[in-house]
């Protein structure tokens, strides 16, 4: 039986979800340093494994509470093909020297994502292809009133050939933990 026949339905889901996303955690991505592979498993659709080239470091970026997103687009072609355009939006406040180097990294840079939502839920985004800045705001203050935003708004995309894995409500530097590390090397208030 081809994968594209259905056998079940989806039924009607109570509230309880909640919109957005808190956290990105980047990994660069190049050929020896990236996640190769994922094994999900068939009943939960969870991955339940993944293949490492190396030892890889995961790097977290807290997000502007309630302002930031991951949509994923969903493109066909009339011949059989399918594409997942992964697309965040990040907020993230507050500027320094070290913040505008950090940042200045990301906007040039390749990853691998891990997306962490207002529900627990962790996600995997760019397997294949990675996912990079397409897009943003560096905003400094330079309208006039004491509220206006200082920081960064980025638009990250990435484009590939299924959805993004959903890793599960366990943390997967502990599910994974010989293959994947969360680095504790970041860059926070106690270094301005």
């Amino acid at each position: 039986m081809a994968n594209c026949f259905i056998s079940s339905g989806r039924g009607h889901f109570c509230q309880g979800q909640v919109g957005g996303i808190k956290t990105i955690f980047l990994a660069n991505w190049y050929h020896a340093n990236k996640i190769t592979d994922v094994t999900v498993d068939a009943d939960t659709g969870i991955v339940s494994a993944v293949t490492t080239a190396s030892a890889l470091d995961f790097y977290q970026f807290d997000l502007d509470r309630q302002t930031s997103s991951f949509n994923q687009t969903i493109t066909t072609g009339g011949g059989g093909a399918i594409n997942y355009e992964q697309g965040l939006d990040v907020h993230m406040s507050h500027d320094s020297q070290e913040s505008w180097a950090r940042m200045q990294n990301v906007t040039e840079g390749v990853f691998q994502v891990i997306i962490l939502d207002n529900n627990g839920v962790y996600y995997l985004a760019g397997l294949d292809n990675g996912i990079s800045v397409t897009g943003g705001t560096y905003a400094h203050g330079g309208d006039v009133a004491f509220t206006d935003y200082v920081g960064y708004v980025m638009q990250l995309i990435g484009s590939e050939p299924f959805p993004a894995f959903n890793l599960s409500t366990t943390s997967p530097f502990t599910a994974f933990s010989s293959d994947l590390t969360l680095s504790a090397t970041q860059y926070n208030t106690a270094q301005i």
